[in-house]
């Protein structure tokens, strides 16, 4: 069994496949080619298993594990999968977002000194407004990294880990509670591994296009952004544009909440008891003594 130096994850279910050639032609278009792809199925219909069996037959690289619906998100298909991978590294990209051309090779970087880390992201809002996002800040092993920062979430698309740890956590991924999120259970496993060492990364590195909890907008609708911004992202011109137009969206959304936040110093409204003033010192308060019983 030849080793790849990655193996990308990427699960799909129901009508999506028309996104397919756009988010897997981001993993296709990666400086690092040295990869395998695996298209995780979770009850597709025809037409997708028909662009999945397209893309299949175009590039050698490219894996598709067809299955039934599973009752949540084909947990159990994605380890089933893995059981398979030669990648070094494993990576993941929801049917809906994209690749930026180097994702690939910073996880590789990174995942050289850590087993488990994490990019941040182009947040591309409704209004196609731009933002960065999903800076965690945790390093280091995970027995001196707080619990809550995993559980606050890292989305699926700029989170990777070495095969190796993964072949030492006690079920993989597994079907998840219906009250609880998928992705963030899983890195909770993760983390809970002794031998997990973690990192968060301040470079964004995928272009995320989340619209509402799942489904949420329609494929059509889905399917018109990811033709849109594939091709823009092909040039790194383009790329720094965009890096940079989102970094403004952050201060400008940062400042906002600055001047925000001395308005509401100024208002006489009482919550039980406190002034608005007030509130957001409680909460943090609040928090923090939640936090220290993780």
């Amino acid at each position: 069994m030849s080793a790849k130096e990655a193996t990308v994850i990427v699960p799909t279910t129901g009508d999506r496949g028309a996104l397919l050639p756009y988010s897997v032609g981001s993993i296709q278009k990666q400086t690092l080619q040295d990869i395998e792809i695996f298209i995780i199925g979770d009850g597709v219909t025809d037409e997708t298993r028909e662009i999945i069996n397209k893309l299949e037959k175009e590039d050698s690289r490219i894996t598709f594990f067809d299955h039934p619906k599973h009752e949540r998100r084909g947990e159990p298909y994605r380890h089933q999968a893995l059981q398979q991978a030669k990648g070094r590294m494993i990576c993941y990209l929801c049917d809906r977002d994209l690749m930026l051309p180097y994702h690939l090779e910073t996880m590789k970087g990174l995942l050289m000194d850590y087993n488990f880390a994490s990019t941040t992201y182009i947040d591309v809002r409704a209004d196609q407004s731009l933002n960065i996002d999903q800076y965690i800040g945790y390093y280091g092993p995970a027995s001196e990294t707080k619990q809550g920062q995993f559980k606050a979430g890292i989305s699926l698309s700029n989170t990777g880990h070495t095969l190796e740890l993964y072949h030492k956590l006690p079920y993989g991924w597994r079907t998840t509670p219906k009250d609880k999120f998928t992705d963030i259970y899983m890195w909770i496993q993760f983390h809970s591994h002794p031998e997990c060492n973690a990192y968060s990364h301040t470079e964004p590195t995928i272009m995320y296009f989340k619209r509402g909890h799942f489904p949420g907008a329609s494929v059509a609708e889905r399917e018109k952004e990811l033709a849109h911004w594939a091709p823009v992202i092909t040039s790194q011109k383009n790329i720094e544009h965009i890096k940079d137009k989102a970094f403004r969206g952050l201060l400008t959304e940062r400042h906002l909440f600055k001047v925000f936040k001395r308005q509401i110093r100024k208002t006489n409204i009482v919550i039980r008891g406190y002034r608005i003033s007030e509130v957001h010192s409680k909460i943090f308060q609040k928090a923090a003594r939640l936090l220290k019983k993780l």
